[in-house]
């Protein structure tokens, strides 16, 4: 019983240092827990802090984004607003050009009958002797329709190269393709 006693005194006093042990380390930490705590709290402090100026500033960002955005709308909407008018232009433009094509087919018509008749009378001419006063006045009927077509094909022509040419540098809508009768 004498080394029985001997065994059982040595763990107690084996576990009572262990618990000491143990005691003291659980008192060590408890003492260093509320500086680290502190610590972490300034540090989630000052973090918090720099992450409110970072928002701050993107809050500025986006405001100055969406400005930015509602300008490029409203530029986006004067300028297709202005492609729809020039749209309605080239139409109506197209139509002029379609309405001159075809009064120069008939004034081509013309001046062709004119020359007929030119002939015409020149032979009566010849034959009888007469008619130079009518000759003449059909010269000139037919200069002046000359005249006059001249005139017209040279506007019909600034009005191509002006739409060509503004069709080029992209201002205008490219013109759907239509079979016309001429």
């Amino acid at each position: 019983m004498g080394t029985n006693w001997k065994r059982c005194c040595v763990c107690l006093l084996v576990a009572l240092f262990l618990v000491v042990i143990g005691l003291i380390a659980c008192m060590v930490y408890i003492s260093l827990a509320p500086t680290q705590l502190r610590q972490c709290q300034e540090q989630l402090k000052n973090d918090t802090s720099a992450l409110m100026g970072k928002l701050a500033s993107l809050e500025e960002e986006k405001g100055a984004l969406e400005q930015q955005r509602d300008g490029v709308r409203a530029d986006v909407m004067e300028l297709r607003s202005e492609l729809a008018g020039t749209n309605q232009t080239l139409w109506e433009t197209r139509g002029r050009w379609d309405s001159c094509r075809s009064l120069t087919h008939v004034l081509q018509n013309n001046i062709t009958a004119l020359k007929d008749e030119i002939t015409q009378l020149r032979g009566r001419d010849t034959e009888q002797g007469r008619g130079q006063g009518e000759i003449a006045k059909l010269r000139q009927q037919l200069q002046e329709a000359q005249q006059h077509r001249a005139g017209q094909a040279a506007g019909e022509w600034r009005i191509l190269m002006g739409t060509h040419h503004a069709a080029q540098q992209g201002q205008l809508a490219p013109i759907p393709k239509t079979v016309t009768g001429t």
